[in-house]
Formats: C-alpha cells, sequence, structure tokens
C-alpha cells in the first residue's frame, strides 16, 4: 500500500512538471502570436545615409548631412583673375622678310594686331599684342618656322590693382555727382566760380582713374609678344685645298 502511494505520488509530481512546462511553451507562443515577429533592434547609422527617393523632399536628418555636402557640378566656379603677361620669341630663319609676314599672318588669325615692327636686311624686330588665352598657342606657331635662339615669359597678378582702381572710379564719380549738385544750388558768381573750380579738378582726377583702369585692363586682356628674327649665317667660303699649280705659282712668284 505505502510502495503504490509513493508511485502515485511520484507519478503526480511527474505530471505537474509536464503540465508546468506545456503551459510555459504555450504562453510563449501567446505572446509571440499577440505582440507580432521579434522586433530587430536598428543598427546605429555611421553618417552614410541612404539615397532618397527622386523628387521626395527630404525631412530627416539623413537628408541634412546629405545637402551638407555639394555635387561635383555645383561647385563653384574660380573667381576670375586679371593677370598681365607677356612673352619673348628669339627666331633664326633663312628668310626675315618672309618670316615676318608669317608673324603677321599668325597674329591676326589669332585675333591681335602688331603694334611695332622693323624688317632690315639683317633680320625682323616685331612687337605683337594677341588675347591672353591664345599667347601659348601663337609662340608655339610662331616657334615651329624657326631655329629657338631664346623664348621667356612673365605674368603678373594685377587683380588687386584693378579692385582697387574699380573702388577709386566709383568714389571719386559719387564725388563729382555731389559736387554737380551743390553747383546747381549755388546762387552767386562766387560760388559758382569755386564749385565750377572744383568740379573741374575732380572731374580730371576722375577721368585719370578711368584711363589707368582702362589700359590695365586692356594689358590684362591682351597679351605683349615680342618676335626678334635673325637671318641665319651666310655660309663660309670654300678655300681650295692647295695643289701643284698653287705650289709652282707661289715658288715662281718667291
Amino acid at each position: 500500500m505505502r510502495r503504490r502511494y509513493v508511485v502515485a505520488a511520484t507519478v503526480g509530481v511527474a505530471l505537474l512538471g509536464v503540465l508546468a512546462a506545456v503551459l510555459a511553451l504555450m504562453g510563449d507562443r501567446g505572446g509571440a502570436s499577440t505582440a507580432g515577429p521579434p522586433m530587430i533592434a536598428p543598427a546605429p547609422e555611421v553618417g552614410v545615409a541612404e539615397p532618397a527617393p527622386s523628387g521626395a523632399a527630404g525631412t530627416s536628418g539623413d537628408d541634412t548631412r546629405s545637402a551638407a555636402v555639394p555635387a561635383p557640378g555645383a561647385l563653384p566656379d574660380p573667381i576670375g583673375r586679371d593677370v598681365v603677361r607677356t612673352a619673348q620669341l628669339t627666331l633664326r630663319v633663312p628668310d626675315p622678310t618672309a618670316a615676318a609676314r608669317g608673324v603677321r599672318t599668325a597674329v591676326a588669325a589669332a585675333g591681335g594686331v602688331v603694334a611695332e615692327e622693323q624688317v632690315d636686311g639683317t633680320g625682323a624686330w616685331l612687337v605683337v599684342r594677341v588675347p591672353a588665352a591664345g599667347l601659348d598657342r601663337v609662340v608655339d606657331d610662331l616657334a615651329a618656322t624657326g631655329v629657338v635662339l631664346g623664348r621667356s615669359g612673365r605674368a603678373e597678378d594685377a587683380t588687386e590693382q584693378v579692385v582697387d582702381l574699380d573702388s577709386r572710379v566709383a568714389t571719386q564719380q559719387a564725388s563729382v555727382t555731389r559736387v554737380r549738385a551743390l553747383l546747381a544750388q549755388a546762387t552767386s558768381i562766387g560760388d559758382v566760380v569755386a564749385v565750377e573750380s572744383e568740379l573741374a579738378r575732380r572731374e580730371a582726377d576722375l577721368d585719370s582713374l578711368q584711363r589707368r583702369l582702362a589700359t590695365l585692363r586692356d594689358r590684362a586682356a591682351l597679351s605683349t609678344l615680342t618676335v626678334e628674327l635673325r637671318s641665319a649665317p651666310a655660309p663660309a667660303p670654300v678655300t681650295p685645298a692647295p695643289g701643284f699649280g698653287a705650289g709652282l705659282g707661289a715658288g715662281w712668284a718667291g
């Protein structure tokens, strides 16, 4: 009797354990079914934004970071500089006169002008002005027409001078405008004479500044090229080698 009781108790404990395990498993499944699929925490962003759909307005932080990086085509253009360029080229050519005609043709084709020219029997010397963008090409074309004896160039950045003159011209124009307004308000002869004298002085200063600015801009727009053309040296006379007749003549003379 006692053994049956022990067996029954053991079986009851085992059944309770199995029942508890089954209930726990069912509870886990029920919680999973009500809460949906297990959530996976999103990985933290590392600074690389996902590409936004085309035409969609970005409102997240990713769009802000991507907008801060400029596209290659959106970079600002470099600020233009006013550079004064000069160059010198010395050539040895068979015919300086014909070479000078070739220089004039090349300069005209590049949109330039011949400022000075001197041609004589020994060579030619020309000062030409060509657009700054085509200076190197003109020099290369001319260098191919003869033997290059010398070639040099120089570039001077005149941007600060142009900006300074621009500012001074604007200031002087405003000053002239004020003096003209005073002249319109003058009532006496003495005031008119005094204001006209001051106006003439300021207009002269303005004209001088404008000429300087125009000259500087012209030098930056058209580069100066100096071309020197030298004729090839004449071949040395060929002296015949002394022979029997020459030796006999020298002996006879002696």
